[in-house]
Parts: C-alpha cells; sequence; structure tokens
C-alpha cells in the first residue's frame, strides 16, 4: 500500500526541519574534573602567594602544606566561583543516576539506586555551601560540620555507586566499561587509602601536636576531595549515549540514543 502523505496544517511543517544534539557526557565529564583541576591551581596559587598564612595553625610545631580550607580562605573568590559552577553539574548528574539507575538496576537494588542520586545532591549542596563561606574559621562548627558532611557523603557516595558498578553495570566486558571499572577502581582505592591517614593526623595535630600532621593531613584532603571530582568526572562512561536535543516541534528533550 501507498503511503498517504500528510498534509501542512501550519507554517511550521513548511519549514525545514532543524535539529540541535548536545552531548551530556563530555559536559558533565569537564564540569567534575574542571573542580579537580582549579583545586590543584588555587593549591599553587596560595602556596606562591600567601605560603605563611595559608600553612598558619595554632600549634606551634613545623607545618610545610596547607588545608583544603585554608586554600579557600586565601583564594576565597575563585573557591567562591568553583563551588557555585559546580552545583547544576552536580544536580544533572544527580537527575542523569536517578533515571539511569532506574532503568538499568533490578527492581531490588533500585530504592539503592536512588538514594546513591540524592546523596549526591546532598554532596553537591554541601560543597556549594562551603563556597559560600569560605573565610570562616577551620574551628568553627560550621566548617566541622560542613566538612564532615561533605567527606562522609563523598565516601558512601563512592563506594555505593562503585558496588553497583561492579555488580550490575559492568556485566558485558566491553573495552569501554573495562577502561571505566579500571578508572573508578583506582579513584575508589585512592580515596579510601587516604581517608584513614587523614583521620589520624588530624587526630594527632588537634591533641598531639605533631610536627607535619597537619601536612600530611592536608596532602590527605586535597587527594580525597580531587579522587572524588574525578570520580564523578568518569560518568562519561556512564552517559555517552544521552543528548539534549532540540527540535522545532519538540522542543526541547532528552534523548539517550
Amino acid at each position: 500500500m501507498h503511503s498517504i502523505p500528510e498534509l501542512p496544517i501550519s507554517v511550521q511543517d513548511v519549514q525545514p526541519k532543524s535539529r540541535v544534539r548536545i552531548r551530556v557526557a563530555p559536559l558533565l565529564a569537564v564540569g567534575h574534573a574542571s573542580v579537580a583541576i582549579a583545586i590543584i591551581f588555587y593549591l599553587l596559587l596560595a602556596l606562591l602567594t600567601d605560603y605563611e598564612g595559608a600553612t598558619y595553625t595554632a600549634c606551634t610545631r613545623l607545618n610545610v602544606f596547607p588545608s583544603l580550607s585554608a586554600v579557600a580562605r586565601s583564594q576565597h573568590i575563585g573557591w567562591r566561583i568553583t563551588c557555585c559552577t559546580n552545583l547544576p553539574f552536580g544536580l544533572l548528574t544527580s537527575w542523569l543516576y536517578s533515571r539511569y539507575y532506574r532503568r538499568i538496576l533490578p527492581r531490588k537494588m533500585r530504592p539503592f539506586g536512588c538514594l546513591l542520586a540524592l546523596l549526591l545532591v546532598q554532596t553537591s549542596c554541601s560543597f556549594f555551601l562551603w563556597g559560600m563561606y569560605p573565610n570562616i574559621a577551620g574551628e568553627s562548627t560550621l566548617h566541622r560540620a560542613v566538612a564532615i558532611s561533605l567527606f562522609v557523603s563523598c565516601a558512601i557516595l563512592m563506594a555505593g555507586c562503585f558496588m553497583l558498578y561492579k555488580y550490575y553495570i559492568c556485566v558485558d566486558k566491553q573495552s569501554q566499561q573495562q577502561l571505566a571499572y579500571r578508572l573508578k577502581c583506582r579513584l575508589v582505592v585512592t580515596y579510601f587509602a587516604a581517608v584513614p591517614i587523614m583521620w589520624c593526623c588530624y587526630f594527632l595535630h588537634e591533641h598531639f601536636c605533631s610536627s607535619f600532621a597537619y601536612s600530611v593531613f592536608g596532602v590527605c584532603e586535597f587527594v580525597n576531595i580531587c579522587s572524588t571530582f574525578l570520580y564523578l568526572a568518569t560518568c562519561y562512561f556512564d552517559f555517552h549515549n544521552v543528548h539534549i536535543c532540540h527540535d522545532q516541534r519538540l522542543g526541547f528533550f532528552l534523548s539517550e540514543f
């Protein structure tokens, strides 16, 4: 049977169609990885321009490396911009992961996947809050609450997402999935190897004022925060087929093909 052509009913129907496709994965990867790059850049600026202020602590023992909060106070303008601009990427990543987990996970694991997506929202908001108040003292209750909530949520988020990826997603043994698995695995191992060292050194600094304890704490703190955002940047492999599209008839919509 011959198909009957549809007659135009408006001016838009006779205009040439134009469709715009924007890949989401590179945008998210750049948005998250740029945080780690910016943090390293601010660290170098603090060491070069404000070394004494960045490495100062109430402890009289020798300290040669600044903490993350000291760098945030020293480079507060850039730090605020970085934290604020990362919030939309974090919220978009959380929304995409909630859709992704609902589609790909078994029914019994979908609530856990959605919980991890909500935890990513909390992580992004904690990082945003740190950007809003970069000049707060490290001994203040607000700073400790933000820092502890950020590092705890990052630990749960990385461990949970990696577990789901290992046991429920990376099953086809494709080369791209294997590359993503190796990257995620190394970042998770790096994060959890630095966590106990970081908190042990913080305890030694606070209670015994040990030499170089705060320096080691600062190094581990930078390793942890950079590992977290580099891990979030690996969402590139999870959303490589997702596009933001625009069509004259349909407007903006999300395509996963």
